[in-house]
């Protein structure tokens, strides 16, 4: 008897601060980004996508219909493409905050698969063996340098879901585009000298602001005048940023302005009178605003859209048969599902030179 005891003991003891596993070691293995394997049901109806903007790539990947709890801001009133293409996402339960959301409320999700970005081996495994749901990371990468990282992501998520052909579509389609954009800008024989500021980073910046590898001049093949700037100078987290005395050395013919940022650069234009004469592209009235791209980490559709409105304003007969709403149409109904270029024209305002006759514009600032 006391040995039938001692082993009730043992057996009690060693589940004693844990939870059952949801999933027993049974079902598909799939290799996730930071090469854990992770043991997945075979059928996959419910996930949940936590920290920066996984659930935009689950998006992307066809994921949204899968979705049944999410972070607080997705419910905010906040300007994501995926938002506005799926506006239901807005009324799912929320699973905690933004970063890493709640074990326990995720767990009342019931997902059968939580993707997670933007996080370490160790974060993932101890997610998972707290609520005993597979945890499956992702990496972000970026449709420039690191598109690959961005494809392979798409493609792994569609693999857990079971949406490859919509992946291997949207990755086609991607590099398409970025292909016809090079083709359509090389044949004009010329590359100006382009210059874009007030890039948001943790809030608005001005003009002063600017990155380095904007993927939209680089697929144009154009001539960012910041890329000359010294890699260690440059961080995708906190920023880039130059000397206003640098812009005006640089002297770009074409400057392009973030939306979001577009109050403080006006503000920077107005304080710096006796400069503004030293950049021709002010002089010429060659400045003109692009969608915000930087919104909770990078949104690839938005700066694909950015890429052809920059192609129209660079090389006008190259790109003369493109209407650049049409373009985002197509291009969010790819990326997001739906052709929600109205929204964002609501919350952005249209593409257009800053010298306008609207109001918040530098037309009665020429003289200065």
């Amino acid at each position: 008897m006391k040995i039938y005891c001692y082993i009730l003991c043992v057996l009690l003891c060693g589940s004693c601060g844990t939870r059952p596993d949801k999933h027993p070691n049974t079902g598909r293995v799939i290799t996730d980004a930071l090469q854990r394997e992770v043991v997945l049901p075979d059928s996959i109806q419910r996930i949940v996508c936590i920290r920066a903007s996984a659930i935009r790539l689950v998006t992307y990947a066809g994921g949204a219909p899968f979705i049944c709890g999410v972070e607080e801001q997705e419910t905010r009133d906040n300007c994501f493409t995926h938002l506005f293409a799926h506006p239901e996402l807005r009324q799912k339960p929320i699973i905690g905050p933004s970063m890493g959301g709640d074990p326990e409320l995720i767990m009342a999700a019931r997902p059968d698969v939580i993707f997670m970005s933007t996080t370490t081996a160790g974060d993932a495994d101890a997610l998972q063996q707290r609520t005993g749901i597979p945890v499956f990371t992702i990496e972000y990468g970026d449709i420039g340098h690191n598109r690959q990282t961005f494809y392979n992501s798409l493609r792994s998520i569609g693999e857990v879901l079971g949406t490859t052909r919509q992946v291997d579509s949207l990755i086609r389609y991607t590099d398409r585009q970025i292909a016809e954009l090079g083709q359509r800008a090389q044949s004009s024989g010329k590359s100006p000298r382009i210059y874009v500021g007030g890039i948001s980073y943790k809030g608005q910046k001005g003009i002063t602001s600017t990155d380095p590898y904007y993927a939209a001049f680089d697929f144009l093949k154009t001539d960012n005048v910041a890329s000359v700037i010294d890699s260690a100078y440059i961080s995708p987290i906190t920023g880039t940023y130059i000397d206003w005395e640098q812009l005006a050395d640089w002297n770009p013919q074409v400057i392009f302005v973030d939306t979001d940022g577009w109050p403080l650069v006006q503000e920077d234009f107005k304080t710096r009178k006796s400069l503004n004469r030293l950049l021709t592209a002010y002089r010429d009235r060659q400045i003109y605003t692009l969608w915000p791209y930087n919104n909770n980490h990078t949104n690839f559709e938005v700066m694909l859209i950015n890429a052809w409105n920059a192609g129209k304003v660079l090389f006008p007969e190259q790109f003369t048969d493109i209407d650049v709403t049409d373009k985002a149409n197509e291009i969010l109904t790819m990326f997001v599902g739906s052709p929600v270029a109205d929204s964002l024209v609501r919350n952005w305002g249209d593409y257009r030179n800053v010298f306008g006759t609207e109001k918040n514009t530098l037309n009665d600032m020429t003289d200065l």
